[in-house]
């Protein structure tokens, strides 16, 4: 098994209750519809209690910058196949980190 994650910037729909995503993108120029699930953490962040919480309402109204780990599984005796793991929302990050830059006047 082979993993890496690559970023993607697109149309992303989330079901949080089925931890699945659909991704449209452009790959190599063309475009391409990636689906998966969503990884543990992030889901997390869906949840109505959380201390950081996602609307996924609001997820869907514009492109996003994410982050998706692709998983290549090879078994003995099958074709390889490709899992999608949504791992990362980039605008959605807490703006915490870091100081912020001091005003020009």
């Amino acid at each position: 098994m082979y993993e890496h994650g690559n970023e993607y910037v697109g149309s992303v729909f989330v079901l949080p209750e089925t931890r699945c995503f659909e991704l449209r993108t452009t790959v190599e120029g063309e475009s391409s519809i990636i689906t998966g699930t969503i990884s543990q953490q992030l889901a997390a962040r869906f949840a109505e209690g959380a201390a950081d919480p996602i609307d996924p309402r609001q997820v869907a109204l514009q492109p996003r910058r994410v982050e998706v780990v692709t998983r290549e599984i090879h078994e003995r005796h099958r074709a390889p196949r490709k899992v999608f793991c949504l791992s990362r929302l980039y605008d959605f990050e807490t703006q915490g980190q870091g100081s912020p830059a001091p005003a020009m006047a």
